[in-house]
């Protein structure tokens, strides 16, 4: 599996579903300051060319080029001054921006 879901944010995924229809999404589209960024949505759809990963909590839906791009990324949930988000950690990333939602390879 090319991501890594912690815990937290398997956890966290299970608590939205609760009130959310569909499944989560990850995507990166082209955009931000940096070339690419990192987008979470729901859905109730699912393409032929997705990826699935399956978790304690349902399953996580990735689109087949987000998929490439994260590969050895972790995807988490953190609670800090900025308040709560999912934060996917790129180690490819060859910048970021000050936010964290675009990045570059």
């Amino acid at each position: 599996m090319p991501v890594k879901l912690t815990d937290k944010a398997i956890a966290r995924f299970g608590e939205l579903r609760a009130n959310s229809e569909g499944d989560p999404r990850i995507e990166i589209r082209a955009g931000g300051c940096n070339g690419f960024e990192k987008h979470f949505s729901w859905t109730k759809s699912r393409y032929d060319d997705d990826m699935v990963v399956e978790t304690a909590t349902g399953p996580v839906i990735l689109d087949s080029m987000s998929y490439e791009m994260l590969d050895n990324a972790t995807v988490d949930y953190r609670t800090d001054l900025a308040g709560a988000y999912f934060a996917i950690d790129i180690p490819e990333a060859a910048s970021t921006c000050g936010c964290g939602t675009s990045f570059s390879l």
